[in-house]
């Protein structure tokens, strides 16, 4: 539960209502998800990037270096959106690719326009 009303990340566009909308939003891994916004965690409280100001968005496989520079990494899938005209991104890490398709489908559904790049590779350890 959101205990600050959530601010969004973009300047250009922001929700009328954010506080009730994260309450309908759902859980996708770590981050929430609505029909309208993508919820993060942030200090002091909850950050939001509405759907109305992305530009792009695209996901990449990747991976996270558990022991530094050499060694073991932990396969992720990075979820990048471009907002405020491409000026500016964020980036959301996933565990699971289906996670972050998930999310991408979510976009999709609320802006069909919007150019689209998926992940068409498996994840695997780099």
């Amino acid at each position: 539960m959101a205990i600050f009303t959530p601010k969004p990340l973009s300047k250009s566009h922001s929700l009328e209502n954010p506080s009730e909308d994260y309450k309908a939003s759902r859980r996708l891994e770590q981050y929430r998800i609505s029909s309208l916004a993508i919820y993060f965690p942030a200090f002091p409280g909850t950050q939001y990037l509405s759907f109305q100001s992305l530009s792009k968005a695209l996901t990449r496989n990747t991976s996270l270096p558990l022991t530094g520079c050499c060694g073991k990494a932990l396969p992720v899938t990075r979820l990048r959106l471009y907002y405020d005209g491409g000026e500016f991104y964020q980036d959301f890490t996933f565990e699971k690719l289906a996670a972050a398709n998930e999310a991408l489908d979510t976009i999709a559904a609320a802006r069909p326009e919007l150019p689209l790049e998926r992940e068409e590779r498996t994840q695997s350890a780099i």
